[in-house]
């Protein structure tokens, strides 16, 4: 059986760039060890020309996209090269990931499977993206959309969330698979700085980073140690970037707000280590995986209560859910964990034991093998 995976995939494995990039990687980790699948990873990656490359029986196509915004080559260039690609591979099934390459997956007409990640409707609501080229954004990507949602035949999607969120738009089957977690992350030991706060993840207004520094203001007034540690990288939001610079340099935050880059390997690791509490503000989230490495490293989480973030973080067990926007409410449950240690401890513990009863990708890659043998019939 031919398998194509379609979606972002790194051009280096150790510098891994969100989550879609790490269900991927862990997805064909898995399947590679079958021995009747033959399995194809396309994806776009901004260069000069295309390149292909084996390795560990995993073929990898890295079609060249120009260096212009997505959503001018989103249905031009990129849909075109990656149709074409795909006819020439001629594969039993394709399992595409993301709306987009679910639209370029259902227009090469075979036999196809689409994993849900974000929503654009979502994402590009229009409180939080506003301007001239956010609108544009919003004319091309959520018709692209609105026709997977309508043409797929099988879905998967990461929760209960999407699922409930998007099945009034679809026609076909839905199926709630989970991301998975590397076994790792639960081997990571305790190195904890006191006053510590880590965020990780992509520095893009969905997720709301202005609430954290906000709140960083609020709790520096009566504890001198707190530190927050932003991970990630600014990507095409450089403008969001500066805006947060700028609030950080008019309150005099420099010495309790460190911009880290984009992290990976033993140095993101190491940043779990060394954080007393790990906090997510987002706007909305699909499924966000970092929640799952906080809470195999043992870390208690604070994070907005929208999304899918309920399905993970129990409020009072292994974290707690503020009321997204409430910057109060975010600073006061942040102070309330950094003052009691046994608390952050104890909800530490509860999370890595929530997080062992995720699934492996092993038992991942098993319910996505049994539907690529269903779907390629």
């Amino acid at each position: 059986m031919k398998v194509v995976i379609l979606g972002q995939y790194p051009l280096n494995p150790e510098k891994i760039r969100g989550g879609v990039e790490t269900c991927i990687i862990g997805l064909a980790n898995e399947l590679k060890k079958y021995p009747d699948i033959e399995l194809h990873i396309l994806t776009l990656e901004i260069m000069q020309k295309d390149i292909t490359k084996t390795v560990d029986n995993v073929t990898i196509h890295y079609l060249a996209s120009p260096p212009l915004p997505r959503f001018i080559t989103k249905n031009t260039i990129d849909k075109n090269k990656t149709i074409k690609k795909i006819k020439e591979l001629k594969p039993d099934i394709v399992h595409a990931h993301m709306y987009d390459s679910g639209y370029y997956a259902l227009k090469s007409g075979f036999p196809s499977l689409i994993t849900i990640h974000g929503i654009a409707m979502d994402e590009y609501d229009i409180k939080i993206q506003s301007g001239l080229l956010e609108m544009i954004r919003r004319m091309v990507y959520l018709p692209i959309e609105q026709y997977v949602f309508k043409r797929a035949k099988v879905l998967t999607v990461l929760s209960p969330y999407t699922k409930k969120k998007i099945e009034l738009f679809c026609n076909g089957e839905i199926h709630i698979i989970p991301n998975g977690i590397n076994k790792e992350w639960f081997n990571i030991q305790n190195k904890e700085i006191d006053g510590r706060i880590l965020f990780v993840g992509r520095i893009f207004p969905v997720k709301k980073i202005e609430y954290l520094l906000q709140a960083v203001k609020r709790i520096r007034y009566h504890r001198k140690n707190v530190e927050l540690h932003i991970a990630g990288d600014f990507n095409e939001k450089k403008v969001y970037f500066n805006l947060l610079r700028k609030f950080t340099d008019k309150n005099e935050l420099s010495k309790n707000v460190k911009f880290m880059g984009a992290l990976h390997g033993n140095n993101l690791r190491n940043e779990y280590a060394e954080c007393s509490i790990f906090v997510l503000a987002s706007h909305i989230e699909a499924f966000p995986i970092v929640l799952l490495e906080a809470m195999a490293s043992g870390k208690p989480i604070i994070a907005s209560n929208v999304g899918s973030i309920p399905y993970i973080i129990k409020d009072g067990e292994n974290g707690f859910l503020f009321e997204y926007g409430d910057v109060d409410d975010l600073a006061n449950k942040i102070t309330k964990l950094l003052n009691d240690r046994e608390l952050r401890l104890k909800m530490g513990n509860n999370g890595k034991k929530i997080a062992k009863g995720f699934p492996s990708w092993e038992e991942i890659a098993q319910k996505y093998y049994k539907l690529y043998k269903t779907v390629s019939q």
